[in-house]
Order: structure tokens, then sequence, then C-alpha cells
């Protein structure tokens, strides 16, 4: 039987157990840690984890979507400094996906085996809250743009769901070739963000 824990003893726990994870997980990806190794770094019992965690790739998501928060707050501080203009709505395409790539655990989630592994042991509830939570956090920043007349009147959720999109495209290094990569990225996130912008002639000032 797992051990039972009070509330603080829980809390600090589940702290170690996220930091265990953080380790482990940089150091040997998603399908190389095992439970035993995250628990023996968390100074608990190997079935203890699962009264925290059902699964490790469980861990791996609550930690994913922490890193998903943190770049989420540095894109509104970088979106926030400037005016809702044209080149704004460029530069903040241009840092969504900069910032993403920055990250050591995003760039690990985008591998295709390892994405395959969590999407398979998830459930799809789960995955759509988080499709959810891009929306919840990113259609307010969006709006910006939207109330000021730079962008085409479309909803908001397409506009981060063409975001995802892109993201997903990263999965495909190797198929678009590693010379050619950086470029082809850069072109894709450049014509998808001109093409949700109004005409020159319709923007408003």
């Amino acid at each position: 039987m797992p051990k039972k824990f009070d509330l603080q003893t829980r809390e600090t726990v589940r702290a170690q157990l996220m930091q265990a994870g953080r380790e482990q997980f940089a150091r040997y990806g998603l399908q190389k840690t095992n439970v035993a190794e995250l628990a023996k770094a968390s100074a608990i019992a190997a079935g203890t984890f699962y009264a925290f965690f059902p699964s490790k790739e469980a861990l791996y998501f609550e930690l994913l979507e922490e890193e998903e928060r943190r770049i989420r707050k540095q894109l509104y501080r970088l979106a926030e400094a400037s005016p809702p203009t044209a080149a704004s709505f460029r530069q903040f395409f241009r840092d969504a996906f900069r910032l993403l790539r920055e990250s050591p655990f995003i760039r690990q989630t985008l591998d295709a085996a390892q994405l395959a592994a969590l999407v398979r042991k998830l459930p799809a509830e789960r995955l759509a809250r988080n499709a959810e939570q891009d929306n919840i956090a990113l259609l307010p920043l969006l709006g910006r743009w939207q109330d000021a007349g730079v962008l085409r009147p479309a909803p908001g959720e397409l506009i981060v769901s063409a975001m995802r999109a892109l993201l997903l495209l990263a999965l495909h290094e190797v198929e678009i070739g590693e010379l050619q990569y950086e470029a082809t990225m850069q072109l894709l996130i450049d014509s998808v963000s001109d093409g949700l912008l109004r005409n020159e002639g319709a923007r408003t000032p």
C-alpha cells in the first residue's frame, strides 16, 4: 500500500517529484526515464509515486504545462511592450516560435516518437483541456490586434489553431531537411502571420 502523507508532507514530496522530473526528463527523455528513478530521487518508494501521479507521462505533461505557462508570460510581456500594429503582430508570431524553440523541454517534446508516447498515455480530455488553456491564455492577447483593426475578421480560436499547426510542423525537421529547416519555418511563420493581417488599405490607423 502507498504510504499516506499529511498535507504539508504531501506538498513537499510532490515538489520533489516535480524537481526530479525536470532533471531526469532533461537528462534521459521521457522514454528512458522510469518511475523507480523518479521515486528514488524523491526519497519515496516506487509504489508511492502513483499516489501523486497516475504515470510518468502525467508528471511529464504537468511539467510541460508549467513550461508553457512560463513561455506565455514571457510572450505577454513582449507583446504588451509594443502598440498593436501589423509589425508587432508579425513579431508576436516570431517571438512565440523563438521562445518555444529555445526551451529545451519543448524541443524535447517535439520529438515525434516522444510526443506519440505521451499522447498514447494521456486521456483525451487532458489533451483537450491543454488546447483550451492555449485559447484562454492567448485570445485576450490576440484581441489587442483585433480591436485595433489590424487583423482580418477571423475567430481568435482559428488563429491559435494556426499557431498550433505551425508548431506541429516543427516535428518534421528531418523531412524538411536540416539545411533548409530554419529558413523554411521562418517563411511559413511570416506567411501565416501576414495572411492574417488586413490589406494595407483596409487597415484602420
